[in-house]
């Protein structure tokens, strides 16, 4: 399987793609094949060699990932087969989510809703758990005037609204208009940009005091932010986006009269019980994660790379597109070139084209560029019907003779995207989504020709038979 592999601590170059053995469900534990996995900030501050506490300092090398979601596709001795096919979220014990199959514990299942989507039940997991307990250990209530910081990030964004739900009022603080603009779109009653100069003024000219505040950002923003609660005020610190807790003392919050909320350690049930409450509150409507980036598995550097500049908005997740080739697979087409292209003109007969082409991991296409692409018969026939046909095959020996060969159908998009900076390709990319694959003489290098069979299998729906992911 295809996964993101760390070896050592530093910048975020240091997660690395990587192919392992799929995993096997153990006793009491399943397989899930992901779809999408979670990205927390402490995630890039452990990657870092930062993590905010010791423990968290995982033994490397380390596949990272605590939160993913997927399909049950294996259980182990003890669990129920009715799980097979089951929609699912689950942490993973703090490793192993940057991947496109990982081994849990069966009872650490939380089911999706039918009506919500996968990818928000993920953004959810940890986060929607988080903001549950602060709401809940902070005792919002109506009336209350709560400010929350960071409040365009993954968790800030879900305490606005559970807040909102509670039927507090909502002070909004965030670094940018567009976050500003986002937290005011999901019901903050008032929002202030904390990079300004004596924003907080603007707070207490706007609410005078604020009864709780949820502090995402520590350091000198969350010390600020301090000096606006009343008495009998409620600091709930869930965040160190500038690189350090807020420093407050228990003497400073005594003096103001103000309770500081230190969360203790959960059991796993009430973990999985506050999971499920945030997921069934967006299932009815009345919670929603913002999901503000995606990225594919093997840009987890990347997605690492733009949480740690603060320059993400909402939840970031990876996307774990199921490559449809085996590895054996994968590594002959990484060695091949040149193929051939069958396509369906407007009249419905075949235009077969020699092309050259490149497998993209990232989203588990074939690629077809050329010179002349956007303005080629091939590439408009895509763009009216995108039903084709790729084979790719090629004489591996002569002492014995035997071919191999690959053929995939499925549908392609004929994307028109910008040039290549060097000038030499027009930018446009016929993109093959396989289907259905037939592969000869590729996974089996031992027998004789003659006693070779062929590996045909479907590997996707049509697009118009394609449900909720």
């Amino acid at each position: 399987m295809r996964a993101v592999e760390m070896s050592e601590f530093g910048p975020p170059q240091v997660l690395v793609p990587v192919e392992m053995l799929d995993p096997v469900a153990g006793t009491g534990q399943v397989v899930v094949a992901v779809a999408f996995a979670s990205i927390t900030f402490v995630e890039t501050q452990v990657r870092a060699g930062k993590a905010p506490n010791p423990a968290m300092m995982p033994v490397l090398p380390v596949v990272p990932g605590n939160g993913v979601g997927g399909v049950v596709i294996q259980v182990g001795e003890g669990v129920s087969p009715a799980l097979l096919g089951a929609r699912v979220v689950t942490s993973t014990g703090g490793s192993g989510g940057y991947a496109e199959r990982v081994a849990v514990p069966g009872a650490g299942l939380i089911p999706v809703p039918d009506d919500l989507r996968l990818d928000d039940a993920v953004a959810l997991l940890a986060d929607g758990r988080t903001a549950a307990l602060l709401i809940c250990a902070a005792a919002v209530r109506s009336g209350d005037v709560v400010l929350v910081e960071a409040a365009a990030g993954g968790v800030g964004s879900l305490l606005i609204q559970l807040a909102r739900n509670a039927g507090a009022r909502v002070v909004a603080a965030a670094g940018t208009p567009q976050k500003l603009e986002l937290a005011r779109e999901l019901g903050a009653d008032f929002a202030v940009n904390y990079r300004e100069p004596h924003w907080a003024d603007r707070v207490r000219t706007e609410v005078n005091a604020v009864d709780v505040v949820f502090d995402g950002v520590g350091g000198a923003i969350g010390r600020t932010a301090f000096t606006l609660l009343s008495p009998a005020g409620r600091f709930s610190a869930y965040g160190m986006a500038s690189g350090s807790f807020a420093n407050i003392s228990q003497g400073d919050a005594d003096q103001r009269g103000v309770a500081v909320i230190r969360g203790g350690p959960l059991t796993p049930e009430q973990m999985l019980e506050l999971a499920r409450f945030a997921l069934g509150e967006a299932a009815a409507g009345r919670l929603r994660p913002v999901i503000g980036q995606r990225f594919p598995l093997e840009r987890a550097a990347d997605a690492h790379a733009a949480i740690a500049a603060r320059s993400v908005i909402g939840k970031t997740l990876l996307v774990i597109t199921p490559t449809p080739f085996t590895p054996t697979e994968r590594d002959y087409l990484a060695t091949q070139t040149l193929g051939r292209l069958a396509t369906v003109q407007p009249d419905g007969t075949l235009q077969v084209s020699p092309v050259g082409f490149q497998y993209n991991g990232g989203t588990a296409t074939i690629d077809i560029r050329g010179y002349t692409m956007a303005a080629s018969r091939k590439f408009h026939n895509v763009a009216r019907n995108g039903r084709v046909a790729f084979v790719v095959d090629d004489i591996a020996s002569r002492q014995p003779w035997r071919v191999r060969c690959l053929e995939i159908r499925g549908h392609a998009e004929a994307i028109d995207a910008p040039p290549d900076a060097v000038g030499e390709l027009d930018g446009a990319i016929i993109r093959i989504h396989p289907e259905r694959i037939i592969s000869f003489g590729i996974d089996d290098p031992d027998h004789e020709p003659h006693q070779l069979i062929p590996n045909i299998r479907n590997v996707a729906e049509p697009p118009a038979h394609r449900g909720r992911n």
